[in-house]
């Protein structure tokens, strides 16, 4: 594993829910480009990022995740973006149009306003923007990478794509689901789309109280709650390391889900007892217990 304490950080975006996303769309392959304004370079005091230079993906909770490694750089107006850049920027744009309202609903916030140091600071055709591109050089956390893989599965825009969760399954993936179901890797792909979770505009899964343990190598375990639509599940998955490059290089090998008995939890326990002395395990914290200095940056997305 590479000594990363002399790399700069890859910040995107404000720590919290889109940061996790857009971790979670690097660390699975799916994220290969990003754009920031030129203005928050200039704010900053930074120069600009160069093809060659290295940096440590930072995660919400100030972890280096990744070394991702820009492979280019260009400052266009904002009007000249394109649909290719679009589309790899991972997060299931369809269109300019729609890449360009998701960024301007970020760069007109509250955080990069502040950062600006303009509260009034809009974008048009005429901004100028950095866009990057850049690879994923070596992934420094493999229980990072499961847990990337799994929020990217709860997401509408994946569970809705064929291709992009196709990527995340295992060939030989099996799940058991809430209802006692057994799925292979094709019958979920084929149901996916239609069953909770992937309707932009319906009720989505939220994730808590995640836990991941490495058991081996190349093998992950992972435990936590979802709610969705008012029903809570417990669910485990194993995670496993791709054995070839043709979708994510950690892939779902399996899966359950178990409807919660309320009544039979223990309040802030998820009624789970810890049970992996030994190993490696790793806790994500909610986003309300994360270290409020992490809350000051940043310019990409």
């Amino acid at each position: 594993m590479s000594d990363v304490a002399h790399l700069p950080p890859y910040l995107l975006a404000f720590p919290g829910p889109l940061r996790d996303r857009l971790v979670a769309a690097v660390l699975t392959g799916a994220k290969t480009a990003t754009t920031g304004l030129l203005a928050a370079y200039e704010a900053e005091g930074e120069p600009l990022p160069a093809a060659g230079s290295r940096s440590a993906l930072i995660d919400s909770d100030g972890r280096p995740v990744a070394v991702v490694e820009v492979t280019e750089v260009r400052v266009v107006p904002l009007g000249e973006v394109d649909l290719r850049h679009a589309v790899d920027e991972g997060e299931g744009h369809r269109s300019v149009a729609e890449w360009r309202a998701g960024h301007e609903r970020f760069w007109h916030g509250e955080q990069l306003r502040a950062l600006l140091g303009d509260p009034a600071f809009t974008v048009d055709d005429a901004t100028p923007v950095v866009c990057e591109r850049f690879r994923v050089v070596e992934p420094l956390d493999p229980v990072a990478a499961a847990v990337a893989g799994e929020l990217r599965l709860l997401e509408p825009s994946v569970r809705s794509s064929r291709q992009e969760a196709g990527r995340l399954l295992d060939p030989e993936f099996t799940e058991v689901g809430a209802s006692g179901r057994r799925w292979r890797r094709e019958e979920l792909l084929a149901a996916l789309p239609d069953l909770p979770g992937g309707d932009a505009r319906g009720a989505r899964y939220e994730p808590s109280a995640m836990v991941g343990v490495l058991l081996a190598p190349d093998v992950v375990h992972l435990t936590y709650e979802t709610v969705a639509a008012g029903r809570r599940a417990y669910r485990s998955s194993l995670w496993r390391r791709a054995a070839d490059d043709s979708g994510a290089p950690w892939r779902m090998y399996h899966h359950q889900a178990t409807p919660a008995a309320e009544e039979r939890q223990e309040p802030g326990t998820g009624g789970r007892k810890d049970s992996d002395e030994g190993r490696p395990t790793r806790r994500f914290p909610a986003r309300d217990e994360r270290d409020p200095a992490l809350t000051t940056d940043r310019r990409r997305w």
